[in-house]
């Protein structure tokens, strides 16, 4: 069955949220820069300083906590982004960063707290907000979620990111046309972003437009190589369409990335039976109850082995005892 979001394989991976260093290095961070420095203000206050301390060492902690937290040294990556703290209760980069590293641990409360002592630091600090949002969704709030995405853009409105999470926030409530604004804006910022590429041709799916959706599954797929999602559900609109030979070459491509796809053996064996290529479709239905037996998809399986028995008349025998 064809589903718009698919399943995060690591929502609070250090990839996917915006980074914590004193330098820019993501699409997010660059554009919420680039629109702090157009709009004369510094976004984080690092060189907040009302005590006697050295802001180096400040840093330094920071820093530190910085390169443990990449290394995945969650816990010792905290422990310095405190002394920071501890150091200067005003330096609103060590609250961001260690939200972020309490966020992977699964500590979203504290996360948000200390993405709250950011904002009350610094209310113009896009990051916090993004970054607020990001947490407030594995929380499964996700109306305010949404603010803190719209915070975020208000104060950073070339933040693709925020454009990005906020359109896959409102796919969770189904706004899907608001969400397609929000793909589109994030295009707009971020033309060579993937991500939102596929899920908007997902909506397209949807919605019936399987030109669009295609178009925007290409896309990803130049971007994205790898995306075996973007491939598969290519090939499924490319058979649903009469397209038998192109959706059995995508799930080729499917199968060569994951030979354990069950799902995209059942489905080249559905546009070899349209082929009328009987061997080939009998091994792939053979391949495919074999795995769904295997991953306990009973309903996979089920559907494999009447393919088999009823169609071809052929007993399938499992592997399994």
């Amino acid at each position: 069955m064809f589903s718009i979001i698919r399943a995060s394989k690591n929502p609070t991976s250090w990839e996917t949220w915006t980074t914590m260093s004193d330098h820019n290095v993501s699409i997010a961070d660059a554009t919420a820069r680039e629109s702090d420095r157009h709009s004369g203000r510094e976004s984080d206050r690092t060189d907040s300083n009302p005590f006697d301390i050295d802001p180096k060492q400040v840093k330094n902690y920071n820093r530190q906590g910085i390169n443990k937290h990449s290394s995945g040294d969650l816990a010792s990556a905290i422990a310095e982004y405190d002394r920071a703290i501890e150091l200067n209760p005003e330096y609103v980069k060590a609250y961001n960063n260690r939200g972020l590293a309490k966020g992977q641990l699964g500590d979203f409360a504290g996360a948000i707290a200390d993405y709250n002592r950011a904002i009350n630091l610094d209310n113009n600090y896009a990051k916090a907000y993004y970054n607020r949002g990001r947490a407030r969704v594995e929380t499964g709030n996700i109306a305010p979620a949404i603010a803190d995405y719209s915070w975020a853009i208000k104060h950073a409105p070339d933040y693709a990111k925020a454009y990005y999470y906020r359109g896959l926030a409102k796919l969770e409530l189904d706004d899907k046309q608001a969400a397609i604004a929000d793909f589109d804006r994030a295009i707009e910022v971020a033309p060579n972003y993937a991500p939102v590429y596929y899920y908007r041709g997902n909506i397209k799916h949807y919605l019936g437009d399987n030109v669009g959706a295609i178009s925007d599954y290409d896309r990803t797929i130049d971007l994205a190589p790898a995306d075996i999602d973007a491939i598969y559900n290519r090939g499924n609109i490319k058979g649903e369409t009469g397209d038998n030979a192109g959706a059995i070459s995508d799930y080729n491509l499917a199968i060569d990335l994951d030979p354990n796809y069950a799902k995209a053996y059942y489905n080249r064996a559905l546009n070899k039976v349209k082929l009328k290529d009987k061997p080939g479709a009998i091994f792939d239905f053979d391949r495919a109850a074999t795995l769904f037996h295997e991953q306990g998809n009973i309903d996979g399986y089920r559907k494999a082995i009447h393919k088999l028995e009823r169609e071809y008349n052929i007993r399938f025998q499992s592997n399994k005892n």
